[in-house]
Protein backbone atom coordinates (compact mmCIF):
# COMPACT_ATOMS: atom_id res chain seq x y z
CA UNK A 1 0.00 0.00 0.00
CA UNK A 2 1.54 3.17 -1.47
CA UNK A 3 0.81 6.74 0.44
CA UNK A 4 -0.29 9.91 -1.82
CA UNK A 5 1.20 12.75 -0.64
CA UNK A 6 -0.56 16.38 -2.42
CA UNK A 7 1.17 19.61 -2.59
CA UNK A 8 0.19 22.54 -4.21
CA UNK A 9 2.22 24.99 -6.26
CA UNK A 10 1.58 28.30 -7.58
CA UNK A 11 2.74 28.13 -10.57
CA UNK A 12 4.49 26.11 -12.86
CA UNK A 13 8.34 26.58 -12.36
CA UNK A 14 7.89 26.07 -8.67
CA UNK A 15 6.42 22.79 -9.32
CA UNK A 16 8.45 22.11 -12.46
CA UNK A 17 11.64 22.64 -9.48
CA UNK A 18 9.82 20.50 -7.05
CA UNK A 19 9.86 17.65 -9.34
CA UNK A 20 13.17 17.96 -10.51
CA UNK A 21 14.50 17.90 -6.43
CA UNK A 22 12.05 15.13 -5.85
CA UNK A 23 14.06 12.90 -9.44
CA UNK A 24 17.38 14.41 -7.62
CA UNK A 25 16.42 12.28 -4.52
CA UNK A 26 15.67 9.19 -5.96
CA UNK A 27 12.00 9.69 -6.40
CA UNK A 28 10.52 8.15 -9.69
CA UNK A 29 9.14 10.45 -12.26
CA UNK A 30 6.51 7.75 -12.65
CA UNK A 31 5.42 8.40 -9.05
CA UNK A 32 4.29 11.70 -9.21
CA UNK A 33 1.12 13.34 -11.35
CA UNK A 34 0.53 16.91 -11.89
CA UNK A 35 -3.15 18.13 -12.46
CA UNK A 36 -4.63 21.47 -12.63
CA UNK A 37 -7.65 22.87 -14.42
CA UNK A 38 -8.03 22.41 -17.65
CA UNK A 39 -5.63 25.45 -19.70
CA UNK A 40 -2.90 25.42 -17.41
CA UNK A 41 0.81 24.45 -19.16
CA UNK A 42 1.94 21.55 -17.58
CA UNK A 43 4.82 20.89 -19.43
CA UNK A 44 7.41 19.61 -18.39
CA UNK A 45 5.28 17.91 -15.74
CA UNK A 46 4.39 14.43 -15.02
CA UNK A 47 0.91 15.31 -16.15
CA UNK A 48 -1.84 12.70 -14.32
CA UNK A 49 -3.30 9.76 -16.03
CA UNK A 50 -7.30 10.23 -17.15
CA UNK A 51 -8.56 7.81 -14.74
CA UNK A 52 -6.89 10.03 -12.00
CA UNK A 53 -8.06 13.34 -13.44
CA UNK A 54 -11.59 11.74 -13.25
CA UNK A 55 -11.01 11.02 -9.85
CA UNK A 56 -11.46 7.03 -10.36
CA UNK A 57 -10.17 6.84 -6.83
CA UNK A 58 -13.20 8.25 -5.38
CA UNK A 59 -15.60 6.43 -8.09
CA UNK A 60 -14.05 2.96 -6.54
CA UNK A 61 -14.18 4.16 -2.83
CA UNK A 62 -18.13 5.34 -3.05
CA UNK A 63 -19.13 2.02 -5.31
CA UNK A 64 -17.24 -0.05 -2.59
CA UNK A 65 -18.76 1.75 0.21
CA UNK A 66 -22.51 1.29 -1.10
CA UNK A 67 -22.30 -1.94 -1.73
CA UNK A 68 -20.87 -2.61 1.43
CA UNK A 69 -24.11 -0.81 3.35
CA UNK A 70 -25.84 -2.41 1.38
CA UNK A 71 -24.98 -6.11 1.65
CA UNK A 72 -24.63 -4.73 6.03
CA UNK A 73 -28.42 -3.93 5.41
CA UNK A 74 -29.52 -7.18 3.40
CA UNK A 75 -27.61 -9.58 5.65
CA UNK A 76 -29.62 -7.54 8.82
CA UNK A 77 -33.24 -8.14 7.22
CA UNK A 78 -32.17 -11.85 6.56
CA UNK A 79 -30.91 -11.95 10.19
CA UNK A 80 -34.20 -10.64 11.74
CA UNK A 81 -36.31 -12.77 8.92
CA UNK A 82 -34.24 -15.91 10.03
CA UNK A 83 -34.94 -15.07 13.95
CA UNK A 84 -38.85 -15.18 13.42
CA UNK A 85 -38.91 -18.12 11.97
CA UNK A 86 -35.96 -19.75 14.16
CA UNK A 87 -33.42 -20.60 11.12
CA UNK A 88 -30.29 -20.40 13.26
CA UNK A 89 -28.25 -21.57 10.45
CA UNK A 90 -28.61 -18.91 8.27
CA UNK A 91 -28.89 -16.68 11.16
CA UNK A 92 -25.59 -17.62 12.05
CA UNK A 93 -24.57 -16.99 8.32
CA UNK A 94 -25.96 -13.30 8.28
CA UNK A 95 -24.52 -12.04 11.37
CA UNK A 96 -21.54 -13.35 10.31
CA UNK A 97 -22.03 -11.35 6.99
CA UNK A 98 -22.80 -8.13 9.11
CA UNK A 99 -20.26 -8.47 11.42
CA UNK A 100 -17.46 -8.83 8.33
CA UNK A 101 -18.83 -5.63 6.75
CA UNK A 102 -18.74 -3.76 9.46
CA UNK A 103 -15.41 -4.76 10.09
CA UNK A 104 -14.91 -3.87 6.09
CA UNK A 105 -16.09 -0.96 6.58
CA UNK A 106 -14.35 0.45 10.10
CA UNK A 107 -11.41 -0.96 8.71
CA UNK A 108 -11.45 1.19 5.85
CA UNK A 109 -12.77 4.54 7.54
CA UNK A 110 -9.28 4.46 9.27
CA UNK A 111 -7.37 4.97 5.89
CA UNK A 112 -6.98 8.57 5.08
CA UNK A 113 -8.33 9.60 2.03
CA UNK A 114 -8.35 13.13 0.18
CA UNK A 115 -10.39 13.67 -2.82
CA UNK A 116 -9.67 15.58 -5.75
CA UNK A 117 -12.84 17.90 -5.70
CA UNK A 118 -11.11 19.31 -2.39
CA UNK A 119 -8.86 21.30 -4.68
CA UNK A 120 -11.94 23.03 -6.94
CA UNK A 121 -10.86 26.32 -5.24
CA UNK A 122 -7.28 25.86 -5.35
CA UNK A 123 -7.37 25.04 -9.24
CA UNK A 124 -9.68 27.94 -9.67
CA UNK A 125 -6.81 30.17 -8.65
CA UNK A 126 -4.39 28.47 -11.17
CA UNK A 127 -2.52 26.32 -9.09
CA UNK A 128 -1.29 23.00 -9.47
CA UNK A 129 -1.26 19.77 -7.55
CA UNK A 130 1.37 17.74 -7.53
CA UNK A 131 0.29 14.37 -6.24
CA UNK A 132 3.10 11.49 -5.16
CA UNK A 133 3.09 8.33 -4.57
CA UNK A 134 5.75 6.55 -2.37
CA UNK A 135 6.35 3.69 0.22
CA UNK A 136 4.78 4.89 3.43
CA UNK A 137 8.52 4.87 5.24
CA UNK A 138 9.28 7.18 2.57
CA UNK A 139 6.64 10.19 3.65
CA UNK A 140 8.73 12.03 6.08
CA UNK A 141 11.59 12.05 3.44
CA UNK A 142 9.68 13.34 0.51
CA UNK A 143 7.70 15.78 3.22
CA UNK A 144 11.15 17.21 4.37
CA UNK A 145 12.06 17.48 0.58
CA UNK A 146 9.43 19.64 -0.27
CA UNK A 147 9.35 21.50 2.63
CA UNK A 148 12.90 22.25 2.67
CA UNK A 149 13.09 23.13 -0.75
CA UNK A 150 10.22 24.51 -2.12
CA UNK A 151 8.68 27.07 0.11
CA UNK A 152 6.34 28.11 -2.26
CA UNK A 153 4.80 24.47 -1.88
CA UNK A 154 1.60 24.07 0.28
CA UNK A 155 1.52 20.80 1.77
CA UNK A 156 -2.46 19.51 1.60
CA UNK A 157 -2.32 16.01 3.15
CA UNK A 158 -1.89 12.36 2.58
CA UNK A 159 -3.78 9.59 1.10
CA UNK A 160 -3.59 5.80 0.54
CA UNK A 161 -3.07 4.53 -3.07
CA UNK A 162 -2.89 0.76 -3.85
CA UNK A 163 0.43 0.04 -5.05
CA UNK A 164 -1.08 -2.56 -7.37
CA UNK A 165 -4.04 -0.59 -8.64
CA UNK A 166 -3.06 0.89 -11.93
CA UNK A 167 -4.58 4.15 -11.96
CA UNK A 168 -1.54 5.42 -13.88
CA UNK A 169 -2.69 4.55 -17.44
Amino acid sequence: MYRRLFFLFPDRKDAKKAVENLIQENISIKQMHALAKPGINLEGLPVCAPNQRRDMHTKIENTLWNLNLSLFFVALFILVMSFISSNYFVMFGSLVVMIATYWTGYHYLTKPTIHLSGFHAAFQHNEILLMVDIPKDQVSRVEHIISHKNPSASEEGISWTPSDLSMNV
